[in-house]
Order: structure tokens, then sequence, then C-alpha cells
């Protein structure tokens, strides 16, 4: 049996098909599922409307599943706009542009369109792996791009495919030049706004359970610290950014400031030497700082005011929108005062109405516990308190798993850990605090 021979249409296209899924593969990893399966269906579609000739769908076909992709979208991310967001939305535009070339004009917007995508990895992941897909990816795209440019006779493949190869080898010196030599400006030329619908490394004056399992997949770096002398022991770096003390059943925030209640003013008395470092702290599009508690007073950020709060926290005038770097000094062993007022203590010990009676009996035995401790021996904790902080990770860890019951429990555990914190500050400030770095 003879076997069939692809014309020249039906191979370029099948070609160009094949480096579209190549852009599109890395992708995959950290797009939603439904997304990548819809992108090798579409392909596949492609494929076999190729290999048998078929006409493309008519577009009142493609019309509404192109809508109903691009609501699905914003049902994942909850925005459409964003990292993430535009990746997906890029990802489909592409699968279904496949879906309707119908003249020489549109094979060179899809080739230029998946440039765009390939580009996009760069975005995810800037690795020596993710840089030789790229280039491989590259090369697959210029040898689609070469073929519909032959008028003539078409070399065989693998002559085409050295012809791109030797594309990209000549402008290899110029992307290096310009790499190199070329100013390096901090943050996106396109201002890509945050994805704020999932929790990230990094500051938010708000926390889900549902965004707490993103935030611990997440390997993106927050900040970096460089320490001028030894680094101190695990249990003593206890960053201090944003404190989220009011929990409505689901989301905590920050405890909103009540009219009428004037600044405490805080005294603290710092023992031994400070401790200094260096802090390159990563674009957030917040205003929070991430310090090592107890800061210090030498805390300075040319071109930034700086502000405090009644919970110890440091914050900008201006949002963090690139990277930032400054010196600061830090204190472990120090000791705070005790009295506060009892308006701000009533709203750090309240709990929301309506929820696990056992867990509402917990946090008043709490209370109880903590007020008899305070009003006994200063210098020793109460026991129950410590054996219930010993126990909030895996409160807090259950949070994550966005149940009602489990969000109720796990926020408590959280509640937990600041009740144990506020307990060590108050008073002696033991420095293994460490545990409440998670809040």
């Amino acid at each position: 049996m003879k076997a069939m021979r692809l014309t020249r249409d039906k191979a370029d296209t099948l070609l160009l098909l094949a480096a579209a899924l190549m852009v599109l593969a890395p992708h995959f990893a950290h797009l939603p599922p439904w997304i990548g399966a819809l992108s090798c269906l579409t392909l596949l579609w492609r494929a076999a409307l190729t290999w048998l000739g078929k006409r493309m769908p008519p577009v009142w076909l493609l019309a509404p599943v192109a809508m109903a992709a691009m609501a699905g979208v914003y049902a994942s991310y909850r925005t459409l706009l964003g990292r993430d967001a535009g990746v997906a939305m890029l990802a489909l535009l592409l699968a279904f542009k496949l879906l309707e070339m119908h003249a020489r004009r549109d094979l060179f917007v899809v080739t230029f369109l998946s440039f765009f995508v390939l580009l996009t990895n760069f975005l995810y992941s800037q690795s020596i792996p993710a840089a030789l897909w790229v280039a491989l990816t590259l090369v697959v795209l210029l040898t689609a791009q070469l073929s519909f440019q032959y008028t003539g006779a078409v070399p065989p493949l693998r002559q085409r495919l050295r012809t791109a190869a030797t594309l990209c080898a000549l402008a290899a010196p110029l992307a290096a030049v310009l790499f190199i030599g070329f100013p390096r400006i901090q943050g996106p030329l396109w201002g890509l706004p945050g994805d704020a619908s999932g929790g990230r490394t990094g500051l938010s004056d708000s926390m889900a359970p549902g965004s707490l399992s993103s935030l611990a997949q997440s390997d993106e770096p927050a900040f970096r610290v460089r320490f001028a002398d030894a680094v101190p022991a695990q249990r003593q770096l206890y960053w201090r950014s944003i404190v989220l003390g009011d929990y409505d059943g689901r989301t905590w925030t920050r405890v909103p400031r009540k009219r009428g209640l004037q600044r405490l003013e805080i005294a603290v008395q710092a023992r031994g030497q400070p401790v200094r470092y260096e802090v390159t702290m990563e674009a957030s599009h917040t205003r929070w700082l991430a310090l090592l508690e107890l800061a210090g007073p030498e805390l300075r950020l040319p071109g930034q005011r700086l502000r405090d709060t009644d919970e110890m926290e440091q914050y900008t005038a201006d949002p963090v929108d690139q990277r930032l770097r400054f010196g600061a000094s830090a204190y472990l062993s120090y000791t705070l005062q005790a009295g506060e007022q009892p308006q701000r203590m009533a709203r750090w010990l309240e709990l929301p109405a309506g929820y696990n009676p056992r867990t509402l009996a917990w946090a008043r035995q709490l209370r109880a516990s903590v007020a008899g401790a305070a009003a006994g021996d200063m210098g020793e904790p109460a026991g129950g308190v410590g054996d219930a902080a010993n126990g909030a990770t895996g409160g807090a860890n259950g949070a994550a798993d966005g149940a009602t019951a489990g969000a109720t429990d796990g926020a408590v555990g959280a509640q937990r850990r600041h009740l144990w914190r506020r307990h060590q500050e108050n008073e002696h400030r033991a420095p293994d605090g460490g545990r409440g770095a998670r809040e």
C-alpha cells in the first residue's frame, strides 16, 4: 500500500500546530486543568481538520465557546487582569485562533502570538531548563514561519531547522549585548497588576483559608536577608509585618481603628546588643514592611516616609512597587509594657458568634487563663496557654482546607498564636516567639 503524502499546506500547518503545543506545554503546570485540556482538544481538533481536509468551524460555533472560556477564566481567577488570568486568556486565544486560520495573514498572527506566549514562560521560571525549552521552541517556531515564506521548492525539514537555528545563533550576540548593556528597570514595563485572587508569597491586608493553600505551595521569595554578624537561631527569627486580628468566620483582616482611642505609648526596654541586617524586599505592591522583632530605631529608607502602628507594624507612605533594599537592626531580647487600653484588648479577644460552641468555650477558658496568669506570677507563662500554643500550627494547617468547621477551628488556632504572642509580650517576651511568625 502506497504511503499517503501530505501536501505542503497540510505539512506546514501541522508543523505550526506542533510549535503551538510546545509553546503551551510549560503553562499547563500552573494553569487550571480545564484550560490545558481545552487547549489540547482544540489543537487535536485543528489537526484532524487539517489531516482530513475539512472546513474550519463556523463563527457562530466558535464565538459561544470562546465566551464560555473567558467566563471560565473569570470564575477561576476572579479577575481578567494580572499575570495568571492574562496568560490563561492568551493560551485560550492562541488555541482558538488556530481554528480561525482562513488567510495567509492569519498564519502570521498565530506565529507572532505564539512568540508572545512563549515569552510569558519567563514570568514563571527563569531556570536553565526553562531557557533551553524556550530556545528549542523558538527554533521550531522560526522553522514554521520560514516554511510559509518559500514560494518555490521547499527544502527538507532538516535543512529548515538548521536555517532557523543559524538565525538564532546569529541573533545571540546582539541579545547578549542588550542583556548586559541595557539598563535594568525594576518591575515590568507594562505595569502588570498583582494577582490578588490567590494567596502568594508577600503581604496582604486579608487572609482567607482558600488562599492559604496557594501561599503554602508558592516558592516565590518575599524578601531576602543578609546579617552583618552571625545569623540568629531559627526560633528567634520572628518577622513582623502586618498583624491581622479581626476575624469574621472566614477571612482575617486588620483590626479597624476606632475613633476616640488615643495612640498607645509603648514603653520598651531593650537588652543586649542589636542585630544588624540588610533586607532586599521584592515588590509587594503594598505598604507593609517585614522586620525582625523588635525593630531598632536605625531603620531608614531613602525616598520613603515611614509610619508605625500600635501593633508595632512598620509601613511606608507609598506602595512598594519595585525591589527595595534597606538596612535595619533588631533587639532579640526586650521587655514590653503590660498595660493596654481595655477597649483594644476586648477587640483582640473576641470571636465571631454562631460558630462551634466548643471552640468558643475554649476561647473563654483561654481568656480566663491569660487573665489569671497576668494577675499571678509575671515570670513564667501559664502552662495551659503554653500547651495550647504548641498545637496551634496544626490548627492553622487545617484552615487551608476550606471546610466550614475546619476553617473555624483553624482560625481559632491562629487566634491561639496571637493570644500567646500577646501574653508573651505583655509579661516577659520570651525569645522563642518565632512560632508566631506565620501570622
